[in-house]
């Protein structure tokens, strides 16, 4: 079997699954919403990828990866508005396109620029780039914590030729952070010098950071700390003389403790965003409690030079806390949180009353322009026939509960009837708003809140893709060209969905060492 056979089977069944996944995406009960990033292949190819999330009838809420396209040209914001316009025509959703979560780069402005133009030239479909262009929460942490760090991003930590003197004297600058890096590029420069420290630790590595993910600095740092670790660094320090200005003293090794400390709750707050069921109801709250810890943190510190480090990091995320004001849909998702409502939001901001009543006016002017006036008969799925070894549900209690939560005057605002409720403990609000109850009750604000908490918090899903491209690309498969990767990665990621039936699954994973050869 050759490589261009294989491909042929791989391009068969795309075309054949992403006939599924257009018909999920064009009867989606959701806004379609787009998670686009930039990367380059092993192979040198700078590409663009996006994954969608949104919610069916049928599954609930989907993420799925639909492109990984070559760029011609530059990352340029008018090129990548051409590539995800390409997909929207293709796939004929203009008229559904959601929310973009993105990094904060510049071309991501000009980006969404282009295709809200694009959108009301070609569809006449108006799109307000602003209030739906979104920020990663993840990196939006990345930027703080690396603020906090280095005062701004590293100035390199890939791997190079190696340190130059001036490099390494600039890390050795930057306290005892940057001493421990020095350390690390030093041991793990050779496999000599690796096996030397690991007959010292006995077996234990040290973690190196890295550029594009703060949390390497954090593992690094955690590593470090642990005992064996640690003696074996001090032993090794005192045997090597080209690390003799960098040797950690015990006061080093208390401060990089306490800045282990005060990076673990940035750690949380990003696991805590980074599951596909994770919500976007939960971006402010994450946002208020970086804040008052590092608050906290520089009240509790007695080191004046890691105060002033966390001030840098408390004014980066303050600056995008300030930017979540460019769109109501962080402050909707918070208050169509039956667990948080407006009684986060006034408890949190108690002091700042206009934060408040701006919230309100801007949330309120969502629901009315928007949904209010959208179709009040949701179409419902009768209940899957239940399972006879269950325990039948008594018939009149499950529909005086029907009743009971549908009565209230026809006049009354959804939204406000909503909002005057209490608050109530709900461990996942996208799927509180999905049953039928609520979706009788608020056939308007539910979709709202369906299209809303549909939203990811952050870009993960995308970065997963990448993750997972870099693996198909190996070294044997360096000729692979990115349409073949296309095929790849989409048919992996749709055949791990609800969409398609297990029986039609195909064999990415499998064919993935013959798809490559020849492509």
């Amino acid at each position: 079997m050759s490589g261009s056979t294989v491909k042929n089977d791989l391009q068969k069944g795309y075309e054949e699954k992403k006939e599924v996944v257009k018909r999920a995406l064009q009867n989606a009960l959701s806004s379609i919403h787009v998670v686009p990033d930039n990367w380059t292949s092993p192979n040198c190819l700078g590409v663009i990828g996006f994954t969608v999330q949104f919610v069916t009838e049928d599954h609930g809420l989907q993420s799925l990866v639909v492109r990984i396209k070559e760029l011609e040209g530059q990352h340029s914001g008018e090129n990548m508005a051409e590539a995800i316009m390409e997909f929207i025509r293709e796939y004929g959703i203009a008229s559904k396109v959601g929310y973009f979560m993105m990094d904060n780069a510049t071309n991501m402005n000009t980006m969404i620029d282009k295709i809200s133009d694009d959108l009301e030239h070609e569809f006449d479909v108006f799109y307000d780039p602003l209030p739906h262009r979104l920020r990663c929460v993840g990196h939006i942490i990345c930027l703080a914590v690396m603020e906090f760090l280095l005062g701004k991003r590293p100035l390199t930590t890939g791997f190079y030729s190696g340190p130059s003197e001036e490099e390494v004297e600039n890390w050795r600058k930057r306290g005892e952070i940057g001493k421990l890096h020095n350390i690390v590029v030093y041991i793990t420069w050779t496999p000599q010098r690796l096996q030397t420290f690991t007959t010292l630790s006995d077996g234990l590595r040290l973690r190196r950071d890295n550029d594009t993910r703060w949390n390497s600095w954090y593992k690094m740092v955690e590593w470090a700390l642990r005992p064996k670790i640690r003696q074996a660094v001090t032993i090794f320090c005192a045997q090597e003389p080209a690390l003799q200005d960098d040797t950690l003293t015990q006061p080093d090794w208390l401060t990089l403790a306490e800045i282990h400390k005060f990076l673990e709750p940035f750690y949380d707050a990003t696991v805590a965003n980074e599951g596909i069921g994770d919500s976007i109801s939960d971006v402010l709250p994450t946002m208020d409690y970086l804040l008052h810890h590092i608050e906290a943190a520089k009240t509790a510190t007695t080191l004046p030079h890691l105060a002033t480090m966390m001030e840098t990091a408390w004014a980066k995320l303050a600056d995008y806390y300030e930017l979540t004001e460019d769109s109501p849909v962080y402050s909707a998702a918070t208050v169509l949180n039956p667990s948080l409502k407006w009684a986060y939001m006034e408890r949190t901001w108690e002091d700042k009353l206009e934060w408040i009543e701006k919230a309100k006016e801007r949330v309120g002017q969502l629901w009315r322009e928007t949904y209010k006036s959208t179709s009040s008969c949701p179409i419902l799925r009768p209940s899957p026939p239940q399972d006879c070894t269950t325990k039948r549900l008594n018939g009149y209690k499950m529909w005086m509960k029907e009743q009971k939560s549908t009565i209230f005057n026809k006049d009354d605002d959804e939204y406000e009837v909503y909002c005057r409720e209490p608050v109530m403990t709900v461990s996942d609000p996208l799927k509180w708003w999905l049953e039928p109850a609520q979706r009788r009750r608020f056939p308007n604000l539910s979709l709202m809140a369906i299209d809303i908490l549909s939203i990811p918090p952050m870009s993960t899903e995308t970065e997963r893709l990448f993750s997972k491209a870099k693996l198909t690309v190996t070294d044997v498969r360096g000729s692979m060209n990115i349409d073949t990767l296309n095929l790849v990665e989409c048919l992996r990621s749709w055949d791990r969905s609800a969409l398609i039936l297990p029986s039609d699954c195909c064999y990415v994973d499998q064919a993935g060492d013959h798809t490559t050869q020849d492509s």
